[in-house]
């Protein structure tokens, strides 16, 4: 990031009283899916994770984490661009207290990020499709 850019914010917003983040482009944006269990917490993401919208994510994982938190699921199925930094933000949820879900069919665009950066197999994926 250049020094004369300032990063883009993150809006943090509730849709229906249900908490979502977005960054401040409206490229990227996460949202919360209550499960009635302390113990797991499901985000949805949508649209393109890229170091300039990662703060949402960051900031979505953050919020929803807490001593209860056993399980935390992701949602993929919408995520349309990844880059390096959606790895990096995954691995290093992955390596928190409390076990990492990733929820698919992924796109091919992530499907392809994992498979380039050799890290599909770290993740725990479920509903993935096989690729023919």
């Amino acid at each position: 990031m250049t020094p004369d850019r300032t990063p883009p914010r993150t809006q943090h917003f509730s849709a229906d009283s249900i908490p979502a983040w977005q960054d401040a482009t409206g490229h990227a944006l996460v949202r919360y899916a209550p499960t009635g269990s302390p113990t797991t917490a499901v985000l949805h993401l949508i649209g393109e994770f890229d170091d300039d919208t990662m703060g949402c994510l960051h900031e979505a994982i953050g919020a929803v984490r807490s001593s209860q938190t056993e399980r935390l699921l992701m949602d993929l199925t919408e995520v349309m661009f990844a880059d390096a930094a959606f790895v990096h933000e995954l691995a290093a949820t992955h390596d928190l207290p409390g076990r990492l879900v990733l929820i698919g069919p992924l796109t091919s665009p992530v499907r392809r990020l994992l498979d380039i950066t050799g890290t599909r197999g770290r993740f725990h994926i479920v509903f993935d499709q096989i690729a023919a």
